[in-house]
């Protein structure tokens, strides 16, 4: 019942012949329009709980991010290596968790 929250959190106002014309087209099966009015209407509290909450006044954000550099490898031979950087972000400023080097390239 998770997806059919979801769907409903991101297109209020779908109407039931919405929702069966979607049910039918991605999963071959339909729903008749007593059958989702009843489960809307038991998801719909908690969807109004989760619009009203109280939001944190900072979110914390982690990016991962990847450079490619030529390099040699243990056989001198010419390769391309990634060096993924992963840095965390709550307020400011960014900071650096750590850089890692990939074996092969991916």
């Amino acid at each position: 019942m998770a997806w059919l929250t979801r769907l409903l959190r991101c297109t209020p106002g779908t109407s039931t012949r919405d929702i069966s014309s979607y049910f039918e087209r991605e999963f071959n099966t339909t729903l008749s329009a007593d059958n989702i009015s009843s489960i809307t209407d038991r998801v719909l509290p908690e969807i109004t709980a989760w619009k009203s909450r109280m939001l944190d006044p900072v979110y914390a954000i982690c990016w991962l991010d990847a450079i490619h550099y030529k390099v040699k490898d243990e056989n001198g031979r010419a390769v391309t290596r990634a060096i993924y950087n992963i840095l965390y972000q709550q307020g400011r400023p960014k900071e650096l968790l750590g850089m890692y080097v990939s074996k092969r390239r991916s």
